[in-house]
């Protein structure tokens, strides 16, 4: 089952996702080791650090000064050819409220959406391009 929603988190980051049945085993992409926080500061030209109480295996809140910050989530590991379609339909362009970019992406069969608190969607786009060069 599968249904595309906007979701935000505690902070308002906003993240658009494709919300699927999380059914398959993860096959060991830390999402918080997929894009550092580092490499997350470069891309969006402000320092962020990992939010480790509210980080995951499959999610990883990035917390800069004030509200500044943004969120990479693994939605799926061993998506199917159907649920790869739904997310190829969306597309992967960034959109949400004013100061909230989100979007899903893929590669192989694994899902993931990338959110960010900023207007600028190339960044959203270069964070999901860091993601999938570092996918296993």
């Amino acid at each position: 089952m599968y249904s595309a929603q906007w979701t935000f988190s505690k902070r308002g980051i906003a993240s658009s996702l494709l919300m699927f049945t999380m059914g398959s085993a993860f096959a060991g992409n830390d999402a918080c080791t997929l894009l550092s926080a580092e490499k997350f500061s470069e891309i969006v030209g402000y320092k962020v650090s990992v939010n480790k109480q509210a980080s995951t295996d499959t999610v990883c809140m990035y917390k800069g000064v004030g509200n500044a910050g943004g969120i990479l989530i693994i939605l799926d590991e061993a998506a199917t050819p159907r649920k790869l379609e739904m997310v190829n339909q969306l597309g992967s362009v960034p959109q949400g409220k004013p100061g909230n970019l989100g979007a899903t992406f893929s590669k192989g069969t694994i899902v993931f959406s990338v959110g960010i608190k900023g207007t600028d969607p190339s960044q959203v786009i270069a964070l999901a391009a860091e993601v999938k060069r570092n996918l296993k």
